[in-house]
């Protein structure tokens, strides 16, 4: 770890502990989420609060500034985050193949929760100075806030070894900036995301 970096994670864990939340930095590459959904990291501001990242990767930096910020968006208590709360459990139970009801419009929320939160990170990468490719980071957001609309389709979480940000071929197509419509897939874009098997 660089300086900077070692900096970082200091600050991260302070704010962590500032806002009782357990701050769990694991030496593996995936954590668990939910049943068969492996990710990277995650934020979970319920009864006992904690920030998990793998760190055991390359873009771990990018991961924990992503996590954090969703910590950012529960100690804000944007309208968004109780939204999602809600629309997050639908979204699991839809994916282990429980019927819910407008399973659509609780990944759009879920979507739209990440949307709010790549924004809050590349903003967070940019003030820290880390050692992020901002251009490059804002295409793999752009990949992942796209893959909800894609999920709507397939009904299932990408395999952690082909997900929407770590194929090249699928955020290299995506903007620099956070411009995209968001709120539906492109012909193109989804046709780019079912050629690379996402």
């Amino acid at each position: 770890m660089t300086t900077k970096e070692i900096k970082f994670v200091k600050w991260v864990k302070e704010q962590c502990k500032l806002h009782g939340v357990k701050c769990s930095l694991r030496n593996v590459k995936y954590l668990k989420l939910s049943g068969n959904i492996k990710c990277s990291g995650y934020f979970d501001g319920g009864d006992s609060p904690i920030l998990a990242v793998a760190m055991n990767r390359k873009d771990w930096i990018e991961i924990l500034a992503h996590e954090y910020c969703h910590l950012t968006q529960w100690v804000d208590g944007i309208k968004l985050w109780d939204k999602a709360m809600v629309s997050l459990v639908e979204v699991n139970d839809w994916l282990s193949g429980i019927d819910v009801k407008n399973p659509s419009e609780h990944v759009a929320v879920a979507r739209d929760l990440e949307l709010d939160n790549e924004k809050r990170t590349a903003s967070l990468i940019k003030e820290w100075g880390l050692n992020v490719d901002l251009d490059c980071y804002i295409k793999k957001a752009n990949a992942y806030i796209q893959f909800y609309n894609h999920l709507t389709k397939t009904r299932r979480w990408s395999n952690p070894g082909n997900s929407p940000y770590g194929n090249v071929n699928i955020y290299n197509a995506m903007p620099t900036t956070f411009t995209m419509r968001y709120t539906k897939m492109s012909k193109k874009v989804e046709e780019l995301f079912v050629r690379e098997g996402i």
